[in-house]
């Protein structure tokens, strides 16, 4: 149980930060916070980097079931007997995927925010963090089992 709370924690750590910058972050607007880093409001409505936003109805929503059949195996490694480590890599995968879902139900598009200024770079959200730290987790285990 205190698994599937680690992924409700960061799912709303994720949407509560959306919504502070939705609230007060211009749609658009890009904020100068230190060195390379700014908080930059936009809207994604399509994958990772704004990736076929044109083909939202289609390959999106195929994604978005994808990433459903992955959350059902997370929820089976956080109910089964595999090692903390392994509960904790799948609960933060969970929360990211859940946090982004969530808000592409209810808005149909995802909001992004932290930018860091270099080539290439794209502007990110906590979930986005949460998920591919879930992600290293996972990876960095499976070497080592």
């Amino acid at each position: 149980m205190k698994y599937f709370m680690l992924s409700l924690l960061a799912a709303c750590a994720d949407l509560v930060s959306k919504k502070a910058v939705r609230d007060n972050i211009p749609r658009g607007r890009k904020v100068h916070i230190k060195g390379r880093l700014y908080l930059w409001h936009i809207k994604n409505k399509g994958l990772a980097y704004n990736k076929l936003e044109d083909k939202r109805k289609t390959v999106v929503t195929a994604s978005a079931s994808a990433v459903g059949l992955v959350a059902a195996y997370l929820v089976y490694l956080i109910k089964t007997g595999a090692k903390p480590v392994d509960k904790i890599g799948a609960a933060l995968i969970l929360g990211g995927g859940i946090g982004n879902l969530a808000e592409r139900i209810k808005d149909g598009e995802v909001t992004d925010f932290i930018y860091v200024e270099a080539k290439k770079m794209p502007i990110f959200n906590i979930a986005d963090i949460i998920a591919a730290a879930g992600g290293i987790i996972t990876v960095v285990r499976a070497f080592f089992r």
